[in-house]
């Protein structure tokens, strides 16, 4: 058969595809849309918990779910998170090796999990791409009591877990190509086996192209209007936000997310004095609209802890809005003191005093918002933020993978696809 009657099929494995639940859940649920908005023939591997949300998007591509397992749901009870993630990873591994079997992909891509250090199951005779992975983050010295036990623990363990992990489950060593982000993801997949010469560098994740086509936000005049996006638990450091706001008079903040901790924010702004200039908004669903509401805000405070990437840091940069964060992980990667305001995490009451004097500072003076709000524009346009862009460079990683293991080529695809479909507007 001729390539242009081709359609590459490629089976897209991850625990969740989800806009609700943000985070890695929204990037394979992108990924599977760019796929399928390419033409690609793409199938999807996920939990049942999606299920309803998954249904009511009305996609056209097949999607396969695993089902909940009494183990699962026992080993969920007595809270023994790592037999549960293990088995879990096991059940949706199995369930996509059936898939594979059974639709022949020319390529199988686990899009999550992103942790380097979670285990991955052997996928033979199959081309297996993995990632983008992105993790390994331990919280700034001076915030580490606010890690849980399990996390300090874990970043004790890190070396023999690796190793011992790597011999056990040897997906990732035995994956054709692992994309990976950030110099601690590199280091933990070497810890566990895993060579460079698999390893291709990439950013973590895309914007949605609407986004990347929409004004830039133009700031005006004197604006103390701020905003908190992300879920309420402790390592996003919404706290930090709000208790910076006693330090920060007339500035208000609009909290958009919810978690374990809203009612501890809640309560913490009403002894802070402050309950008045902080609005909790609840969940708010990632596209258009939000982005719109983002337009009447004059910067983006996000404090976090302990964020290997930063999907929404990427967001506020496309739209123009400046970012407030930390000078740690995930935003140090993607903003400089030209694109964003970075704060040193050095002490807990200096960084609450910092983020009051960037608040202070953007509310006060519109021409230095616009300034950050051009340059990290600028940025993001320039490093390809936008899924179309992004998802053009992992067809080049599917490409490769796939001449390792066969020589078909998804780019030959699309481009002779491009060819037919020019000749045939020329023929009408």
């Amino acid at each position: 058969m001729d390539i242009e009657k081709q359609s590459p099929r490629v089976l897209l494995v991850a625990p969740n595809i989800s806009r609700k639940m943000g985070g890695e859940a929204l990037k394979a649920l992108q990924i599977l849309l760019g796929l399928e908005a390419l033409g690609i023939d793409v199938v999807q591997v996920t939990h049942s918990r999606v299920r309803d949300e998954v249904q009511a998007m009305n996609l056209t591509t097949q999607v396969v779910f695993v089902e909940d397992h009494p183990i699962e749901k026992l080993f969920y009870k007595l809270r023994l998170n790592w037999p549960l993630m293990v088995v879990s990873g096991w059940l949706l591994h199995r369930r996509a090796l059936q898939c594979a079997r059974a639709t022949n992909p020319w390529l199988v891509h686990f899009t999550s999990p992103i942790s380097p250090t979670l285990p991955y199951f052997r996928f033979p005779k199959f081309p297996v791409v993995i990632g983008p992975l992105n993790g390994n983050i331990l919280h700034p010295a001076a915030f580490s009591d606010r890690e849980t036990l399990a996390k300090r623990a874990g970043s004790l363990m890190l070396w023999p877990m690796q190793k011992l992990g790597g011999a056990l489950f040897r997906g990732k060593r035995k994956a054709t190509l692992l994309v990976a982000g950030g110099g601690r993801t590199v280091r933990a997949l070497r810890l566990g086996g895993c060579s460079d010469a698999r390893m291709v560098p990439s950013l973590d994740s895309g914007v949605d192209p609407d986004l990347a086509a929409a004004p830039r936000i133009q700031h005006v005049g004197h604006k103390a209007r701020f905003v908190f996006i992300g879920r309420l638990v402790r390592y996003k450091g919404c706290d930090l936000a709000i208790r910076a706001l006693r330090l920060a008079p007339g500035a208000t903040i609009d909290i958009y997310g919810d978690g374990e901790e809203r009612a501890a924010l809640e309560d913490l702004a009403g002894r802070e004095g402050v309950a008045d200039r902080v609005n909790f908004l609840g969940w708010f669903p990632a596209g258009k609209a939000l982005f719109d509401q983002l337009r009447q805000y004059r910067a983006f405070v996000f404090p976090s802890l302990a964020e290997a990437n930063g999907i929404v840091v990427q967001e506020a940069m496309m739209l123009g809005l400046p970012v407030i964060a930390l000078d740690w992980g995930g935003p140090a990667l993607l903003l400089d003191s030209d694109k964003g305001i970075l704060i040193a995490p050095d002490d807990e009451a200096a960084v609450v005093a910092s983020i009051a004097a960037a608040m202070r500072r953007l509310a006060e003076d519109a021409n230095e918002a616009n300034r950050l709000s051009a340059n990290a524009r600028a940025e993001a346009e320039r490093a390809g933020y936008s899924w179309p862009f992004l998802l053009k460079s992992w067809i080049g990683t599917y490409d490769r993978a796939l001449a390792e293991c066969g020589g078909k080529s998804i780019s030959q695809w699309l481009a002779a696809r491009s060819e037919a479909n020019f000749e045939e507007s020329r023929s009408v």
